[in-house]
């Protein structure tokens, strides 16, 4: 509030946020819906305004504002006109939401049969001082079905003065009977290019210098949304010295550092878990919510994906993209599916930074390339090259030496001895490592009724990374107790922790063991009583 004063007099200046300040007042003004303003025009035109419009679309698009716009059109004193005026009555009221013939309705507050009631008896009113009566009911899909059902006759075959403009960002929760008496819109968000004219022309008026960059975070963040881009927009004016940078959107949104993402990655391709989980923490530390981490990390990749395959030029990391390069474009879509899936599964459960770290562990597996592992590859390699010389040189020498090639053989055999039995014993200190039983244990504090499930298997065989778990077939509910994704990754983690090696759980049934349910018997009893087993218990 600014306070002026003027000729011996007071005046009072509200404060209007940008957002309503540059809501557009004209069809000209709408932004990214040509096409919908171009057939409402049209109908304008050729005198064909049907009697109810559903404007359906995401949240700051123009559904509200082309609603209002729309009815201006039809009460402006120079119209019904293609564009109102914004000079008489009808047009001041309108803008101010204080006609008494357009009345706009939220649907989430006034949801049900009674205010419905209320329309129905209103209808038969003629208009105040207006042409038409209009109805605009924003976020429609919230009404009950008993006022839905209410609304059926009325909007059915409405009076002639009666216009009916619903908005909705949840047209499926629309019965099919109303909208079939409509005329559907489908808006669509704003494009990037249409979002960042915007805002530049906002900052041009409003003396706000931005980055160019920083648009582009704001769109990103925004998701096309122009109203959520125009607060977001006021909010970094307060919020910055002098220019608004890429840092200050970043900070403010509580979004990760590019730096710290690219951290992330590097080291999952290192196959390196601890530094992985280390750059992890000190984000979580730093206020970064698990899921914001987890968005920029499939942004990053998406990123790394488009200049992969040229599809546009992105300033980013080349080293990054290369290593990128190794992986093929199937495993990379997989690994964004485990995000996309862990993502989810975050808002839902109570330790999201733990679900996060077995992401992690994930990703290391699908995409890791250790580098010890790489380099004993290109030393055995070299070996192999050199006996092949060697080789190549004993064949030329006399006779004489023709001795040394069996040397060789016995040395090649006596290397082929010594690693079988070194990888021998290294499988044996791995069976030492792996106790079943302290697993158990680790579970029973975590859960115990996941123990139990556990203890109802047996622990059929280890292959590679692959934990094989036999159950009989009359514990299938303790068998997909197990599977449960939730419980099957605290497994592998509590084991992980134990070994310091990862293996997946697999359990399986016994197909060579007998259930109750094939007993002849009691598929009868559940025939008769047409009923299914929950549980089932020894």
């Amino acid at each position: 509030m600014s306070i002026k004063v003027e000729s011996g007099k007071i005046i009072f200046k509200m404060y209007k946020v940008l957002a309503r300040k540059y809501r557009p007042q004209n069809f000209d003004e709408v932004c990214g819906q040509k096409d919908i303003v171009e057939v409402i025009k049209r109908s304008i035109k050729f005198n064909k305004v049907a009697h109810a419009y559903l404007f359906a679309g995401p949240r700051g698009v123009g559904k509200t504002t082309i609603a209002r716009i729309f009815a201006k059109c039809l009460n402006c004193v120079e119209g019904p006109a293609l564009n109102p005026c914004n000079k008489c009555d009808s047009c001041i009221e309108i803008t101010n939401s204080a006609s008494l013939d357009v009345l706009e309705i939220d649907g989430a507050s006034n949801r049900g049969i009674d205010e419905i009631r209320n329309i129905r008896e209103n209808v038969n009113l003629l208009p105040a001082k207006s042409r038409f009566k209009i109805y605009i009911i924003d976020e429609v899909h919230m009404l009950t079905p008993e006022a839905f059902n209410a609304l059926l006759k009325t909007l059915e075959e409405p009076p002639p003065y009666i216009k009916f403009f619903f908005a909705t960002t949840a047209p499926e929760k629309i019965p099919l009977t109303i909208i079939s008496r409509c005329q559907r819109f489908n808006l669509k968000p704003l494009k990037k290019d249409e979002v960042k004219n915007k805002i530049m022309e906002i900052c041009g008026k409003e003396n706000i210098e931005i980055e160019e960059k920083a648009i582009d975070e704001i769109y990103d963040f925004c998701e096309g949304s122009l109203r959520d881009a125009i607060s977001l927009l006021e909010q970094l004016s307060v919020f910055s010295d002098e220019k608004i940078k890429h840092q200050d959107v970043r900070y403010l949104l509580g979004l990760p550092e590019e730096k710290s993402i690219e951290e992330i990655l590097k080291n999952i391709l290192d196959k390196n878990y601890t530094k992985s989980i280390e750059n992890l923490h000190k984000l979580i530390s730093d206020g970064k919510d698990p899921v914001l981490i987890l968005e920029g990390i499939i942004k990053k990749v998406k990123d790394i994906v488009i200049s992969k395959l040229d599809i546009e030029k992105i300033e980013i990391d080349e080293q990054l993209v290369k290593r990128f390069n190794n992986l093929k474009t199937e495993e990379i879509f997989e690994g964004i599916e485990y995000i996309v899936e862990f993502k989810s599964i975050l808002r839902r459960e109570r330790e999201p930074v733990l679900f996060t770290e077995v992401l992690i562990l994930k990703l290391l597996q699908l995409w890791g390339n250790n580098k010890k592992e790489l380099k004993e590859e290109i030393k055995i390699e070299k070996k192999e090259e050199n006996k092949i010389k060697k080789e190549e040189e004993i064949t030329d020498e006399k006779k004489e030496n023709m001795g040394t090639i069996f040397d060789f053989k016995e040395e090649k055999e006596t290397e082929k001895n010594e690693k079988e039995g070194g990888q021998k014993i290294e499988e044996k200190k791995e069976n030492k490592e792996f106790n079943w039983e302290e697993i158990l244990k680790k579970v029973k504090r975590f859960r115990p009724t996941l123990e139990a499930a556990l203890r109802e298997g047996k622990l059929d065989r280890i292959e590679g990374e692959n934990i094989y778990i036999l159950f009989d077939s009359k514990y299938n509910f303790h068998k997909s107790m197990v599977e449960n994704i939730s419980n099957k990754i605290k497994i592998e983690k509590i084991i992980f922790d134990l070994t310091g090696k990862k293996y997946k759980i697999i359990p399986i049934l016994n197909k060579n063991s007998k259930s109750i349910i094939e007993n002849p018997e009691v598929k009868k009893i559940i025939e008769f009583f047409n009923g299914e087993i929950i549980k089932m218990e020894e």
